[in-house]
Order: C-alpha cells, then sequence, then structure tokens
C-alpha cells in the first residue's frame, strides 16, 4: 500500500512537473531605425531600364523612316 502511495505521489508530481506554459505571441520587430527592405527593386529598375531603351529604339525608327521618306522623294 505504501509502494502504490509512494508511486501515485512520484506520478503526479512528474505530471505536474510537465504543464504546459500559457502560449506567448511573439512581439513583432518595429525597429524604425532601419530602412524598409525593398524585395523587388532590382527587377523594377531592370524594367524601367528597359522601357526607357524601347522608346529610344521606336524613336529612332521613326527618324530613320522620316529620312527613307525624304530621301525618296
Amino acid at each position: 500500500m505504501k509502494k502504490a502511495l509512494i508511486l501515485m505521489l512520484a506520478s503526479v508530481a512528474l505530471l505536474a512537473a510537465c504543464e504546459q506554459k500559457p502560449y506567448k505571441p511573439p512581439v513583432p520587430n518595429t525597429d524604425q531605425d532601419k530602412p524598409a527592405v525593398k524585395l523587388f527593386e532590382p527587377q523594377r529598375e531592370a524594367l524601367d531600364k528597359a522601357k526607357e531603351v524601347g522608346k529610344t529604339l521606336e524613336q529612332a525608327g521613326r527618324d530613320r523612316g522620316k529620312a527613307a521618306e525624304e530621301a525618296g522623294r
């Protein structure tokens, strides 16, 4: 009987030691000192450069077309 009581008390003590602690959600990092990370900035810069090159090529094509018309007259 004594052994059963000791075994029961030991089991209760072990179960009490394994109690879950309440969940605390992580605190978001709100450092205002750090600059914001721009994820797609290199891709945007490349796209803008490509648009500028496209405009330049269109203008060159128009200029060549005008020059061809003038030469044909």
